[in-house]
């Protein structure tokens, strides 16, 4: 029940944070935001804050860790009940749910469980669509206004990262790239979000459990991920693979790199890349 209160919890003071405001300042459809950078632009600060937050409505969801995402008058928040993977879609003006989608998901116990088995992937909303990853690596897309399913993938199934599906899913120029997988058969894998065919892969390392991060060098753009034992950039387009820098021996209790030595390469790695790209190699 503890979770469930958390839950219920943060989507009643996103919205009552939002309303201080005086307007919505802007949308946010994914992990850490439009560029999922932790910045919102255009947001107005009150000349005074109030000593506590105004409750304005509260839905009980489920289980989860997962960030709602808001876009435009609707919030979508994915949690789990019982034995399902929900998706819901909320109007931000009441919490009356729109529409709510589930499938059936096994659960699981064991090292990384933190108590429950609700996912940890925020939702991605772009281009009408809104994609979730579950926490065993089902990958999802709905209809945002309808709720409608669209396709599903289970590309992996009975391979996941140590901890669990962590890894929150991208949108990028009509793909919904994704990383999946678990030891032995990590990837980094895109989909046409429309239809949801496979429109590339990048196989190699096991994957670790932080979000897929997006990186602009002029006019191309770069998916950087953390697997077990390096970070690595990979081309949006094609997922070739344009660099790799270690930085660990893995999560299983081996000493990892000094952090300095960490920034240092990755530093060095990513600027001499960038400088290759630039001379057109």
């Amino acid at each position: 029940m503890r979770n469930v209160h958390l839950k219920a919890a943060l989507v009643v003071a996103c919205v009552a944070l939002l309303g201080a405001g005086g307007a919505l300042a802007q949308d946010w459809p994914q992990w850490r935001g439009p560029n999922r950078d932790g910045k919102a632009t255009g947001f107005t600060a009150p000349k005074s804050w109030p000593k506590e937050l105004t409750e304005k409505w509260k839905v009980t969801v489920g289980d989860g860790a997962a960030t709602p995402a808001l876009v435009g008058d609707k919030l979508y928040v994915f949690s789990r009940e019982g034995s399902d993977e929900v998706i819901r879609c909320l109007a931000t003006a009441d919490g009356k749910e729109v529409w709510k989608e589930k499938y059936g998901a096994a659960g699981f116990r064991g090292m990384g469980d933190n108590g429950f088995p609700g996912p940890r992937s925020s939702p991605a909303v772009a281009d009408g669509k809104v994609v979730t990853l579950g926490v065993l690596g089902t990958l999802s897309c709905f209809d945002a206004a309808k709720g409608t399913s669209l396709w599903r993938k289970d590309d992996f199934k009975g391979s996941w990262p140590m901890f669990h599906v962590s890894s929150s899913p991208i949108i990028i120029d009509g793909l919904c790239v994704a990383q999946l997988g678990g030891r032995g058969s990590g990837a980094i894998v895109a989909y046409d979000l429309a239809k949801g065919d496979e429109k590339w892969r990048w196989k190699g390392d096991t994957p670790a459990n932080a979000s897929l991060a997006l990186l602009s060098l002029g006019t191309m753009k770069v998916i950087v991920a953390e697997t077990e034992e390096n970070v690595l950039a990979v081309s949006a387009a094609d997922g070739k693979l344009l660099w790799k820098a270690p930085f660990g021996h893995g999560q299983m209790g081996t000493k990892p790199a000094p952090q300095w030595w960490t920034a240092k390469r990755l530093s060095t790695v990513g600027r001499g890349w960038g400088r290759s790209a630039a001379r057109g190699r």
